[in-house]
């Protein structure tokens, strides 16, 4: 393997997720960069896109429907990504990305609600564990998927959300709704209890951590 990086795209308007950022670098099995395009250079990714081995998009209270520039440059990235065969997980704002990029409807879930707490998810054979799971995962999010793009498979579910995850059929690229990077300090931040984070900390780990072998695992284009 050539390529060498994990890159974190971080798309924040109002406060960077350093502490997710680092949770997720501190268990990656190969380095990370760190990208903040809403508010730094955009262009930063197109500088290591040659020497990434996989993209974990991260959450923004952004829209996919919004105009600004810098989404324009995480769209390119991805294409790039999803040409080369680079395993990629969105989360949240980055799991509706994904499913808009290929065509699936994004729209409020909750009449332009926010809502945030911890929901049960289940997980089917087609999600990135490869297997059925069922646990309670952190959320904040107004807006979701409210229709699964082609070629891809529903993987995630919850009784609040039905598409709460989702998997290419045929390529590595996984969305997810919930987020299952939330540190402590994110938890603490929307109002989530210990009590309630801790398991929940410990499932999204469980299922994070099954898309970072996936950078050591699937093979991918470089060129």
């Amino acid at each position: 393997m050539n390529s060498k990086y994990l890159m974190v795209i971080d798309p924040f308007l109002i406060e960077p997720e350093i502490q997710s950022y680092n949770h997720i670098s501190s268990r990656s099995p190969v380095p990370t960069t760190y990208h903040l395009p809403a508010l730094f250079d955009p262009k930063s990714m197109d500088k290591v896109i040659g020497e990434t081995c996989g993209i974990i998009l991260m959450g923004s209270a952004a829209s996919v429907h919004d105009k600004h520039e810098w989404l324009s440059n995480i769209h390119s990235i991805m294409e790039q990504a999803f040409a080369r065969g680079i395993p990629t997980l969105g989360i949240c704002f980055g799991h509706q990305f994904i499913a808009h990029m290929f065509g699936g409807t994004i729209d409020y879930l909750w009449n332009d609600k926010k809502k945030r707490g911890a929901r049960s998810v289940k997980l089917n054979s087609h999600s990135i564990l490869g297997e059925s799971a069922e646990g309670n995962l952190i959320y904040s999010h107004r807006e979701g998927v409210t229709s699964c793009p082609e070629n891809f498979d529903i993987s995630i579910s919850s009784k609040m959300v039905k598409i709460d995850g989702i998997t290419h059929k045929s390529k590595p690229i996984w969305g997810i709704q919930p987020h299952i990077e939330a540190t402590q300090a994110f938890a603490k931040r929307i109002g989530i209890s210990n009590d309630k984070f801790q398991p929940a900390f410990q499932f999204g780990t469980r299922i994070l951590d099954r898309f970072l072998e996936k950078l050591v695992r699937v093979p991918y284009d470089k060129n």
